[in-house]
């Protein structure tokens, strides 16, 4: 028979205690997510607010201690820092460039999508390409889907001074599902610039039939000078059966080593012996 007299002194005694089991959770979970980030960074973000002399030397300085700490995985804590919370929006609008660089640089290292609709704004504005490196890397370490058709214009323009090749090869991962869509829509447009890393995005991922038979279609109607980026991304893509579709391209231009490689990339024998005869002859 069970005791009941016991197994209700037992939830006497469980309801006695239950307020400090639930306090003790709590203080673990707040203890968790205080801020934990290494104190010369706390030092260094507080005083750079106050800084009215803050240069580019002390941006890649901090930069340099943001990197480090990175690697160390110490700084999952720093949107909790009080240094970050009380003088991110100082920083972030400042009128001096290096804070506003250093503010987007904490704001992707502290994954806050706060000021994602701002950083999208200001990815348009006319800020210098150092602004846009950190404001677009923050926008795609956050996250932020509604950013990419604002991110592949931006890219797609090459603007001077930007480091395209690191950013776009961030923007192919950052979130897949609303970068394809970006593609596609882009994938038509007016302008060859943004067709051309358009097919070269899309034929960074898996196979597909609809971009392949696209690709066949610009290798027939775009201008000879385009050709190579088109070649390209079916090397990328690995298409087969490529021999009867470039052959008649091998004497244009530079096109033949790009042929040679989509040839040799591609699955199909026939393709795979042509490139080698290709390849016999240049030497």
């Amino acid at each position: 028979m069970p005791n009941f007299k016991e197994r209700s002194e037992k939830r006497q005694i469980m309801k006695k205690f239950l307020p400090s089991i639930l306090f003790l959770l709590i203080v673990n979970v707040l203890h968790a997510q205080e801020c934990q980030i290494p104190k010369l960074l706390d030092k260094e973000i507080i005083e750079s607010s106050k800084n009215e002399k803050f240069a580019e030397d002390d941006f890649y300085r901090i930069n340099e201690l943001l990197f480090e700490y990175e690697a160390k995985n110490s700084l999952k804590s720093l949107q909790n820092c009080v240094s970050y919370s009380k003088n991110i929006e100082k920083l972030f609008n400042s009128e001096t460039i290096e804070k506003r660089v250093l503010a987007y640089r904490l704001i992707g290292v502290a994954n806050d999508s706060v000021f994602n609709d701002e950083l999208i704004k200001r990815i348009n504005s006319k800020e210098s390409s150092l602004l846009k490196t950190w404001s677009t890397t923050a926008l795609m370490v956050n996250s932020c889907a509604k950013a990419s058709d604002d991110l592949f214009v931006l890219f797609s323009s090459f603007p001077e001074g930007l480091p395209v090749d690191i950013l776009i090869n961030m923007y192919i991962k950052y979130d897949t599902v609303a970068v394809k869509k970006t593609c596609w829509k882009f994938i038509d447009s007016e302008f060859k610039d943004q067709q051309i890393l358009a097919i070269q995005c899309l034929a960074s991922y898996e196979k597909n039939e609809k971009l392949q038979m696209k690709l066949v279609e610009f290798l027939n109607t775009w201008d000879d000078s385009y050709k190579g980026w088109v070649i390209a991304s079916m090397s990328m893509q690995k298409m087969e059966n490529l021999k009867p579709i470039l052959e008649k391209y091998i004497e244009i231009g530079n096109l033949k080593n790009v042929i040679i490689g989509a040839l040799e990339n591609s699955t199909t024998e026939a393709d795979n012996n042509f490139a080698k005869q290709l390849e016999n002859k240049k030497n």
